[in-house]
């Protein structure tokens, strides 16, 4: 297990609120990274997204797209549960929703989709602060010097500040805590060692916004923070790996992500692998923006880019109708 160095971090401290406003992620693409290419389709694609999507949309698929086809590009982020949510109430109009997972998918109303493509996984890692008085202690774990079981006893200290994202409305926030259910039964830690850790699924001090929570990292605020695999290697953050059996991005482990499971929210989540899935949104303006988006993305110039930034490619899968899907789409997956 290797760190990565840092960076800077580019995120800004949003909120969902923030973004229901008009004050969320946008990319700044549609107004300067203008191609002068003739653009045969008007309108823009407007594409929501998991909000740990967003450096690799904002800063390369975005301008990316823009440059090969001329169509101005508009990103907004946050988690993927809380965006399906202001899809389904008419409060934000995407044409396209990039998701992680097919769950958000299923709470958009009247606006699910009838189809949806998966293409890319995305393994849980366990960032961490150099400043942290911890750090010492997970590089040794990052670099095997000390068994990673190791990691969920520091995360136990009442001095350590851990930050994840919300479960209630975050994908990111449940397989966080599917992973611990996970490293519990793998490691034999004691019982009870995920409520010790988390002290409850929606606790407030370790709750922060997924655009927001590697800020704060990043400023010293927190320890250690969930995230992606991608985030740490885009934003050169030191972390910790975690096995396939427990980080829920193989999916060739569907199997053992699925013997833990969790309720919130009056509904049972059980472990699945983390697959991100792209669509575009029924009835809401410029569908043939939103197509092109996705035929660039998915095309072997926008898997590239994802790969590059730290994703782990996978078949195309597809989640609904396949006969829905646009034959500019369709032709891509097929090619």
């Amino acid at each position: 297990m290797k760190t990565k160095s840092r960076y800077w971090a580019i995120l800004s401290t949003l909120t969902i609120l923030t973004f229901v406003t008009g004050c969320g992620t946008h990319s700044p693409s549609s107004q300067t990274n203008r191609s002068t290419v003739a653009n045969p389709t008007s309108g823009t694609a407007n594409v929501a997204y998991a909000g740990s999507l967003q450096l690799v949309n904002d800063q390369f698929i975005g301008p990316a797209f823009t440059k090969v086809t001329g169509i101005p590009y508009e990103g907004r982020g946050g988690g993927a549960l809380g965006v399906a949510h202001l899809i389904a109430n008419n409060e934000i109009s995407p044409n396209v929703f990039e998701s992680i997972g097919t769950a958000p998918l299923e709470q958009m109303g009247a606006k699910t989709p009838k189809w949806a493509i998966g293409f890319a996984s995305s393994p849980l890692v366990i960032a961490y602060s150099p400043n942290s008085p911890f750090a010492s202690k997970l590089q040794e774990i990052a670099d095997d010097q000390k068994p990673l079981r190791n990691l969920f006893t520091l995360m136990e200290q009442p001095g350590f500040h851990l930050g994840r994202t919300n479960p209630a409305t975050d994908p990111q926030g449940q397989a966080f805590i599917l992973m611990l259910k996970l490293a519990e039964k793998e490691f034999h830690l004691p019982s009870g060692t995920v409520q010790k850790i988390i002290g409850s699924y929606t606790n407030p001090k370790q709750l922060f916004a997924e655009e927001a929570i590697l800020s704060r990292l990043q400023a010293g605020q927190l320890d250690a923070t969930s995230a992606y695999l991608p985030e740490a290697i885009q934003h050169h953050l030191p972390f910790i790996r975690l096995p396939a059996t427990i980080n829920m991005g193989d999916p060739s482990d569907k199997t053992v992500y699925a013997s833990v499971h969790m309720n919130i929210n009056g509904k049972t989540i059980q472990g699945k692998p983390i697959e991100i899935y792209i669509t575009t949104v029924p009835g809401n303006p410029d569908q043939k923006a939103g197509e092109k988006f996705i035929s660039f993305l998915l095309s072997k110039q926008g898997i590239k880019i994802y790969k590059k930034n730290g994703y782990s490619i996978t078949p195309f899968q597809i989640w609904g109708n396949k006969q829905d899907i646009p034959a500019s789409i369709h032709s891509e997956i097929q090619g």
